[in-house]
């Protein structure tokens, strides 16, 4: 008499769990450091996107008397809209100086990029650091 068994035993079921479990201890933070890693780099442009607006901006009023600039170390995060940035992702945008166009951001923790802060950014020059 032969005896057709089917399906899978109690150890074959459970070793598929025991490597799925490894598999995902592994991925689960390489994803999470991805994600952070995205946030930070699209806070980062955003940052060149302002300074870009601010620079057109500088170089619209040299061209025209009737264009007044913020002063330096004024903080313009109401009007950072008129950059392409959304005011709603930051609690302040700061004007450091027009030569060469240098802003400090930081950005809510709270908003899409998470906490994170620019100090003294220009164009060519960048750095973000999280804000505990």
């Amino acid at each position: 008499m032969s005896s057709n068994k089917k399906g899978f035993t109690l150890v074959e079921l459970l070793a598929v769990i025991v490597i799925l479990a490894i598999i995902l201890a592994i991925a689960v933070p390489g994803i999470s450091g991805l994600i952070g890693n995205t946030r930070k780099g699209a806070f980062e442009s955003d940052v060149k996107m302002i300074i870009t607006g601010i620079e057109y901006k500088v170089l619209e009023a040299s061209l025209n008397d009737g264009i007044n600039l913020p002063a330096e170390g004024s903080n313009i995060k109401s009007s950072i809209d008129e950059y392409g940035a959304d005011p709603n992702n930051y609690s302040s945008v700061t004007i450091v100086s027009y030569d060469p166009v240098t802003i400090s951001v930081t950005s809510k923790a709270d908003s899409k990029f998470g906490a994170w802060t620019a100090t003294n950014a220009t164009r060519s020059s960048v750095t973000v650091q999280s804000v505990e």
